[in-house]
């Protein structure tokens, strides 16, 4: 019977692993700096619109702060809601600039908790998903004000 015990034989066997490990790490480490720039390249966008007001209902969509919420939107909510189709884990967004006030919306956005504490809609919406919205990563203002553009395009507004 064959022994592992040749000399070299552990390390022969190993370099492999070792550089399939090193190449995972190096690989990770790219596409962390990737991330990293494309967030801060995201975030030095929105902030041209901090402080901007909610737009009217009859207000034109904005297409570039329309497109910046489409990446806010897939970073931090695709993963809970869906904008065709069948709900996720939250529910489908399609109409929803269409249902709800501006106010309403960013509200829902930025304070979910207190929402489905004070609102009876957000409640609702609570005991028929069961489970409280969380935004990964927090939404300020802009990030908010983009998100809301970008369904409000969706919607035809």
């Amino acid at each position: 019977m064959p022994s592992d015990s040749t000399p070299g034989s552990g390390s022969r066997s190993s370099l492999p692993v070792a550089v399939l490990a090193t190449a995972c790490l190096v690989a990770l480490g790219v596409w962390w700096v990737v991330r990293s720039a494309e967030r801060r390249a995201l975030n030095e966008a929105l902030s041209a619109y901090a402080g901007t007001p909610l737009p009217a209902p009859t207000t034109p969509v904005d297409p570039t702060l329309a497109n910046l919420g489409a990446r806010v939107f897939d970073a931090r909510c695709a993963a809970c809601h869906a904008l065709r189709g069948d709900p996720k884990l939250g529910p489908n967004l399609a109409g929803i600039t269409l249902a709800r006030d501006p106010a309403w919306l960013r509200a829902m956005i930025t304070r979910p908790d207190s929402m489905t504490r004070d609102d009876p809609v957000a409640r609702a919406l609570l005991q028929a998903y069961g489970v409280q919205m969380q935004v990964a990563g927090g939404m300020d203002g802009s990030a908010t004000l983009a998100v809301m553009e970008f369904l409000r395009r969706l919607d035809g507004r």
